[in-house]
């Protein structure tokens, strides 16, 4: 019997680990309780207002340049999950910049990996979406956490259709095991090539 519950209960045991994992905010990204952070949208509508704030700002990357004193990061922003991850959509509120001090190589931070920025809100700059004219706000990162790449999952649990007969009715091959477990994995980037 006490089998039986230890395979009852691993999928709430995993589940709990698994979620407890996903909601903390990494070390470097933290800020004390009382810190408020610049709001993306005040920055983009009034980056003079917002200059010299604190901001944590997220999305995904769409360029990158390396500059010969830092890397320039152009992100399309998303908002932010409660681990500071960015939540993707179909909606975005704008694209911002980021500076780094220091060389962010391009096969790392390549085009589509999700990033989170701490840092200062600087002076915004024009620049251009293709040929469409646009405001970047700019922050001046302290530190940039590269998300790794979600991979998902399926757990299934299929009952024995012996389960509930009595065990001399069995068949030996499904007396010691009830429960058949089936995981398919899939990456979010075989999903985008569809």
């Amino acid at each position: 019997m006490k089998k039986i519950n230890l395979i009852l209960s691993l999928p709430l045991l995993v589940s709990a680990i698994f979620i407890t994992g996903c909601a903390a905010v990494p070390e470097a990204l933290k800020v004390s309780e009382n810190t408020v952070l610049s709001n993306f949208s005040a920055a983009r509508e009034n980056t003079n207002s917002e200059q010299g704030n604190l901001a944590r700002w997220g999305g995904v990357i769409a360029k990158v340049t390396n500059n010969a004193n830092n890397s320039m990061l152009e992100v399309v922003h998303f908002p932010l999950k409660s681990s500071a991850r960015p939540k993707q959509g179909d909606e975005t509120q704008g694209r911002f910049r980021v500076y780094f001090s220091g060389l962010l190589d391009p096969v790392i931070y390549k085009e589509g990996r999700s990033i989170t920025a701490l840092g200062s809100v600087v002076t915004s700059e024009e620049g251009k979406i293709g040929e469409h004219q646009y405001n970047y706000p700019v922050l001046k990162a302290s530190y940039i956490h590269l998300w790794k790449d979600i991979q998902k999952i399926d757990v299934r649990i299929t009952q024995s259709p012996f389960w509930y007969t009595p065990s001399y009715w069995r068949y030996p091959h499904y007396s010691n095991h009830p429960r058949k477990v089936i995981i398919r994995k899939s990456s979010s980037s075989a999903k985008k090539k569809k």
